[in-house]
């Protein structure tokens, strides 16, 4: 169970993490001069970089809490199983 925990943490870090990305490109889109801004702010070339990486992230994070939540499934069905077997 201590790697459902690290991957329950991870992908909320995740989610959060793209979430902010995701707002801090959009942020940048509003600005004077993105072309400019998105090298200095996002650390990408273009704001379309950011939003991808973004997206991305969230993606792997929901991903990461699915495999988590399949992960605490089978450990629930475990003891079920082996108490039918020991009948």
């Amino acid at each position: 169970m201590t790697f459902t925990k690290l991957g329950r943490i991870v992908a909320v870090l995740a989610v959060a993490f793209g979430v902010l990305r995701l707002a801090m490109a959009i942020m940048v889109l509003s600005s004077e001069d993105p072309a400019s801004a998105a090298p200095a702010f996002l650390g990408t070339k273009t704001t379309g970089q950011a939003l991808d990486r973004g997206i991305y992230t969230i993606v792997f994070g929901i991903l990461v809490g699915v495999l988590t939540d399949i992960s605490v499934s089978v450990a629930n069905l475990r003891p079920k199983q082996a108490k039918k077997s020991e009948d």
